[in-house]
């Protein structure tokens, strides 16, 4: 693919590995020859205009990047320490016929998440 550099394969290989999606900044800490973080950006900003990796915002700052597959994302995004849990159970899919047809709408995909309080950052409350 044109314009697949080392930085950008680094990246999506990171991304790849990861359970839940990362930050920028998480992201730039795993590489292993640390380009100035601007380059990242823009490497994720490639990756994700070629559909390589979707994002996702919990809070109103930070875009986190996760790996684009068929099958649908689900998390839970813990408001206190910013924590984020990946988990695959799916209610969407029982919705979305019905909701196709109500709306004469066809989805492609989404993304579902809950934003709560762990169960660290419960203990210290």
């Amino acid at each position: 693919m044109r314009g697949f550099t080392k930085l950008r394969k680094d990246i999506l290989n990171i991304i790849e590995k990861s359970k839940a999606p990362l930050c920028a900044e998480e992201i730039y800490q795993k590489l292993e020859q640390k380009p100035n973080l601007s380059s990242v950006y823009r490497g994720l900003y490639y990756l994700e205009e070629n559909g390589m990796i979707k994002s996702i915002t919990f809070d109103k700052n930070t875009r986190y990047f996760f790996r684009s597959t068929n099958h649908p994302k689900h998390y839970l995004y813990c408001k206190e320490c910013g924590n984020i849990e990946a988990f695959d159970v799916c209610f969407a899919d029982k919705i979305q016929e019905k909701l196709e047809k109500k709306h004469d709408y066809k989805i492609l995909d989404h993304i579902f998440y809950f934003i709560g309080i762990c169960s660290n950052c419960k203990k210290k409350m």
